[in-house]
């Protein structure tokens, strides 16, 4: 970003928007990279913005949605990261003398973004699909058929998998494999693993060779951690292959397996602790994708991932 874009004092504003109302260090980052790029995509200081640039920016985003590149959950995240923003610009103009008197928030002008609170009958994989995109990643490469596998039978978000480190990995008394996670306030959350998931883990952490603990489970031919965008790729290729009508993400496999599992008799509290959702409420964006995948032939089957 060209330093000329942005003023001291625009640059100070957000850092005391970020210490006034955000509280957790990630937040305040995640805050501050939107309203830069918001910044950039405008290619002059956010003060001055108007409502044809607001509503510009966010309709650049749609576009992005549509082309697969971001969801529109995000979309509806960074909307709402600068919406409040600028009504705090708006509650101290009068504070801070920088700010302009015409200074106005014109997100309140641009139409909220709504993402869908129910999970649409295209994003749930069926049994009979998987069973196609099994046979197909295992061709592949092990790392990235294993940690796709990973996300569906665990449940964990994309990123969630990327970052992953051996150490993360737990073993209760009885035997039973846990990813912990540590969250807000250091309280722990734990992600059951499978049994064939885990043996497979077992298999793959074998295959490369010694590995520190603390190093990421999933790495690229660098020896970084592979990249979200890799295994979209991969789960792409594997789709097209198998010539779906719907082309399946990381995120579809996340929502297969929660309506899965609520549909194969889970509470919604136990989805709820398993897929890290804020609310058991969450479980009612599956309740009518449920019954399409009752009595279903491939219930008959016996089916093990290995």
């Amino acid at each position: 970003m060209s330093k000329n874009i942005i003023s001291n004092n625009s640059k100070n504003l957000i850092e005391y928007f970020s210490i006034e109302r955000l509280k957790l260090e990630k937040t305040r980052r995640d805050y501050k990279r939107e309203i830069l790029r918001f910044t950039e995509f405008l290619g002059k200081d956010y003060l001055y913005a108007n409502r044809k640039d607001c509503e510009s920016y966010i309709n650049s985003l749609k576009d992005k949605a549509r082309k697969g590149k971001i969801s529109i959950f995000t979309v509806e995240k960074i909307y709402i990261y600068l919406f409040s923003f600028f009504n705090y610009i708006e509650s101290v103009k009068l504070v801070y003398k920088f700010i302009p008197s015409s200074f106005f928030n014109h997100f309140k002008s641009v139409k909220k973004p709504a993402a869908p609170r129910s999970i649409s009958s295209d994003k749930i994989i069926s049994l009979s699909e998987l069973d196609q995109l099994i046979g197909i990643l295992k061709e592949g490469n092990f790392r990235d058929y294993i940690a796709l596998m990973l996300i569906f039978t665990s449940g964990l978000t994309l990123k969630e998998a990327t970052i992953l480190k051996w150490n993360q990995f737990i073993e209760d008394a009885n035997g039973n494999i846990a990813i912990e996670f540590t969250i807000k306030n250091n309280e722990k959350r734990y992600i059951k693993v499978s049994t064939d998931i885990a043996e497979l883990l077992a298999k793959y952490r074998e295959s490369i060779g010694p590995v520190s603990k603390d190093s990421h489970v999933f790495l690229n031919k660098f020896g970084k951690p592979i990249s979200g965008r890799w295994l979209r790729k991969v789960l792409t290729d594997a789709c097209k292959k198998a010539e779906f009508e719907h082309i399946y993400t990381p995120r579809d496999l996340r929502h297969s397996a929660a309506a899965l599992c609520l549909k194969n008799g889970s509470s919604a509290q136990k989805a709820k602790e398993q897929f890290g959702w804020s609310n058991t409420k969450l479980a009612d964006r599956y309740n009518y994708s449920i019954p399409v995948l009752e009595d279903n032939a491939i219930d008959y089957l016996n089916i093990k991932i290995k």
